[in-house]
């Protein structure tokens, strides 16, 4: 069974009470990209957890290529890298993360049968999917956080606690007029790691997790063209 797949791995391992997730050897692995010219720049084995390693290494790699921007997501070991303005929140990240909590107290707030925090919340999802996106934090957003700023328990609370961190973080989310997001990134870990890690064959050591995607990229190659001499 544990040659089947990453899926069975999880199920296996969940039947004796040890959780874990099939994409558990994706969060081992840090992928820096260029988003601009839409290339791989490096793969390396470090937990995302590991703070000082992940900002040691992202430092000497953006010093490496110039980069003039970080964009990630909100991990908080991407904190401190880059100059306050230079480090970018991924709009897609940011979008998910707090619309998918938005909705789950929208549904806790039907079934209890608030009305204000029903109406509060739409309003919320509304201004979230708003296009096009406001820069500056909008006034609608403010007038929700006073409207909950002093609530301290119950679903007004945790109301309170996310449009707090929303307006907090609304400026920090990449305003990049072509790409915002970090699309480029999930599409390269993508098609050359996600897909190959749908089994288990060919990952028995650390030096093939860190080779497949380098591989993988440069047969892939530039616009329909790949260059072997890069690849040997």
């Amino acid at each position: 069974m544990l040659g089947l797949s990453y899926r069975a791995v999880e199920m296996f391992l969940r039947a004796l009470d040890c959780p874990c997730g099939k994409s558990s050897v994706d969060r081992g692995l840090l992928f820096l990209v260029d988003i601009g010219n839409q290339r791989l720049i490096g793969v390396e084995m470090v937990e995302e957890t590991q703070a000082d390693e992940v900002r040691r290494i992202v430092r000497e790699v953006m010093a490496q290529v110039g980069a003039t921007e970080l964009r990630t997501d909100e991990h908080s070991s991407y904190e401190g890298i880059a100059p306050e303005g230079s480090h970018r929140l991924c709009l897609t990240h940011w979008l998910k993360s707090k619309g998918k909590r938005a909705w789950d107290l929208l549904q806790q707030a039907q079934q209890e049968q608030r009305p204000l925090e029903v109406s509060s919340l739409e309003d919320l999802l509304a201004l979230l999917r708003k296009r096009p996106r406001s820069p500056t934090v909008p006034e609608e957003l403010s007038k929700l956080v006073r409207r909950y700023l002093y609530a301290r328990k119950g679903l007004p609370w945790r109301i309170n606690q996310l449009l707090q961190h929303i307006e907090r973080t609304w400026e920090k989310v990449s305003d990049d007029p072509i790409d915002p997001t970090n699309n480029v990134t999930e599409r390269i870990i993508g098609l050359t790691f996600k897909i190959r890690a749908k089994t288990m064959r060919g990952f028995k050591t650390q030096a093939k997790v860190r080779a497949h995607p380098y591989l993988s990229f440069y047969l892939r190659g530039q616009e329909g063209l790949c260059d072997l001499r890069e690849v040997v």
